[in-house]
């Protein structure tokens, strides 16, 4: 799944050592405020993990980066109750913050109209529909804080 946002809350790396293994391991979680629709005027939020000090260290995320993020879903059970985990998997910077987005270190710089990079666990890929346009990032309001419509697709009555 992917979704837009403003990563809003950058919680302290949490860091033990497995019983099972004896392996070392990092985990570190992340807050993105993100809109599902054009016209919703109060952010929703999502709760994000990133597994590997490697891969923490790699997406680099900071409080107001602007972020297109690939993620999972997975669930698992503890004492007979069952629990749902966000997994970061991807990370592509966007707006003001796609000076972030590395250039593969065998190939020139690119422009960023040419091509967007996502930073993945050892892979680049492109940036899926570049010619659609997307709402902006937060929605445009009024002074009242009401947000604004310039489509003219609204047919709502309120």
């Amino acid at each position: 799944m992917e979704l837009e946002g403003k990563i809003s809350v950058v919680m302290p790396a949490a860091s033990g050592v497995s019983q099972s293994t004896g392996n070392p391991w990092m985990s570190q979680e992340y807050v993105m405020a993100y809109y599902w629709f054009p016209n919703q005027t109060n952010p929703s939020y999502i709760v994000m993990r990133v597994l590997g000090k490697d891969r923490i260290k790699q997406f680099n995320l900071q409080p107001n980066d602007e972020v297109r993020v690939r993620f999972h879903i997975e669930a698992h059970e503890y004492n007979g109750r069952w629990f749902n985990e966000t997994r970061l998997d991807a990370v592509t910077f966007i707006g003001a913050s796609a000076s972030k987005n590395p250039q593969p270190a065998n190939q020139p710089a690119q422009q960023p109209a040419q091509q967007a990079n996502t930073q993945t666990a050892g892979q680049q890929q492109a940036q899926p529909n570049q010619g659609q346009q997307q709402a902006p990032f937060p929605p445009k309001v009024d002074a009242n804080g009401n947000p604004i419509n310039n489509d003219g697709n609204d047919d709502l009555p309120f």
